[in-house]
């Protein structure tokens, strides 16, 4: 299957109040493969996830009103990394910007102007180890489930005997 084939299931959520800024991300994500959704601002990326939580959030961090990370602190209250990747895009280049946001909670960053292909390989790399931690936890309840049943089971047969 190809990489486009594989990221159709795959939405991502373009937050950037520059309107030239996302058309040029949803294009690249698009021709990738990706299903796009678009908003301008933290308010509306917020509804936005309540919504219909998407795979992954590309968030600017220079924003005016709530900035990116005052919205990724409010999407950290109710989504943890493994659930909801978030990836910062920012023209900032201080170190101790990757720190902050870091710490916020996001799962990694990006400078702008993006460069395309480190874009993809961290996004696709995010989405595999969300993939991941979604695989672990199905496994997790089904092996919680079949120690239920047997105790259940053992249990019965104590009563019986």
């Amino acid at each position: 299957m190809t990489d486009a084939a594989q990221n159709t299931q795959r939405r991502i959520l373009i937050v950037d109040d520059i309107e030239d800024n996302r058309f040029v991300l949803d294009r690249h994500l698009k021709r990738a493969g990706f299903a796009t959704e678009m908003c301008e601002d933290g308010m509306s990326a917020m509804r936005m996830i309540s919504e219909s939580m998407p795979d992954l959030v590309l968030l600017d961090w220079m924003m005016p009103g709530i900035s990116g990370l005052e919205t990724l602190q409010a999407i950290r209250e109710t989504h943890d990394e493994n659930r909801l990747p978030v990836i910062m895009c920012t023209a900032l280049g201080e170190e101790s910007s990757i720190v902050v946001a870091i710490k916020a909670g996001a799962n990694d960053f990006v400078m702008k102007p993006i460069n395309f292909p480190i874009l993809m390989a961290r996004l696709k790399s995010q989405l595999i180890r969300k993939e991941a931690m979604e695989s672990l936890q199905r496994e997790n309840s089904d092996l919680e489930n079949t120690l239920t049943q047997r105790t259940r089971d053992l249990m019965n047969s104590r009563k019986e005997s």
